[in-house]
């Protein structure tokens, strides 16, 4: 069993841009407050197999594994406390109109889960949010040369 979060907002701005801006994980302190720092040894592009430090305020640092990358976001997991697995997705669907739709989503699965966001759900829901909005803006601005 899992605890599923999801937020989603339109951007107006097309799916490669927020794709790019949501695959350069070491530029996230720059557009969300939801991260404080993150430690990205490679350089380039995102890859499958590659490991990300992100702190986070309020939460100790945690380790993600990129499992799934493409021109539009990307898909990563993370082992962030014993008896938790976390899977998180940054998607861009693209609207067909220059525009797009982003999906944030963040699963948690392990016997200690239900625990886990019990306590953290609020904090969780609004790390999401705050990484919806700054993404929103980022890409945005990106597109439209702000």
């Amino acid at each position: 069993m899992s605890v599923d979060f999801r937020d989603t907002i339109a951007i107006a701005a097309p799916a490669t841009v927020a794709g790019d801006i949501m695959k350069a994980v070491q530029e996230w302190p720059s557009w969300t407050a939801s991260v404080s720092h993150v430690d990205r040894a490679a350089s380039g592009p995102l890859t499958v197999g590659e490991t990300v430090v992100v702190t986070q305020p309020k939460l100790r640092p945690s380790t993600w594994t990129v499992t799934k990358v493409d021109a539009h976001g990307f898909e990563w997991s993370s082992d962030s406390a014993p008896g938790v697995r976390n899977v998180g997705g940054h998607w861009a669907i693209d609207n067909g109109d220059g525009t797009c739709t982003a999906e944030l989503t963040l699963s948690f699965a392990g016997p200690l889960a239900r625990i886990v966001t019990l306590f953290y759900g609020s904090l969780i829901r609004r790390y999401i949010r705050m990484e919806a909005e700054g993404l929103r803006k980022a890409a945005e601005a990106a597109a439209h040369g702000s």
